[in-house]
């Protein structure tokens, strides 16, 4: 099945063929890996991004295309840059074209002092907003992101599934990600005005 073109693992895939979905993560994994990381430097958000990626490929399986080379590779690698924009987004960077985009993808970050008061406003009251989540998605999130333990060792502490632990983490980060976006411009306004 591996050596399938990517026109004839989507045909499987519309038919929820999860070995074709798994095949086609592979080939376009390391690639996108690369692509994604070069940007954004940050490995966590990286695996973020890759991840939604790929869930939002299979939930939109039925209507995925290729392109005229018969390739998944455009789709993935625009799926991609939008997510990589978001990304910049999120930390209230404007970017109005681009050729502003590729300078802002290309730049080394400089962080200001009133960026940094930014950013530790915002982590304390997203640490706030975990800490009133259930316990299981608190710990599963935890452990993924503070303590850096893999799915499986994670499960195995405890001693549940890794699609539950898995689960659980995308649940808190799409919590956290409605949260954040919906509280960085309270953040800006608590930090404008005196």
């Amino acid at each position: 099945m591996e050596k399938l073109s990517d026109n004839r693992l989507i045909d499987l895939i519309k038919e929820d063929n999860h070995p074709a979905f798994t095949i086609l993560v592979n080939r376009y994994w390391e690639e996108l890996y690369r692509h994604i990381h070069a940007r954004l430097k940050d490995e966590e958000d990286t695996r973020d991004i890759l991840q939604e990626i790929f869930i939002t490929a299979w939930k939109n399986r039925t209507t995925i295309y290729t392109d005229a080379n018969g390739t998944l590779a455009s789709y993935l690698f625009k799926a991609a840059r939008y997510c990589i924009i978001r990304q910049f987004s999120r930390t209230k960077q404007t970017i109005f074209s681009e050729e502003l985009l590729e300078n802002l993808l290309n730049q080394q970050s400089t962080t200001s002092a009133q960026e940094m008061l930014e950013t530790k406003e915002l982590e304390k009251r997203v640490t706030d907003e975990l800490n009133r989540m259930p316990e299981r998605l608190q710990i599963a999130y935890r452990l993924s992101r503070y303590a850096h333990l893999s799915n499986k060792e994670i499960a195995a502490h405890l001693s549940l599934s890794e699609q539950t632990v898995k689960n659980n983490i995308s649940i808190a980060l799409h919590h956290l990600r409605v949260f954040v976006e919906k509280n960085t411009l309270l953040v800006i306004l608590f930090l404008i005005i005196p």
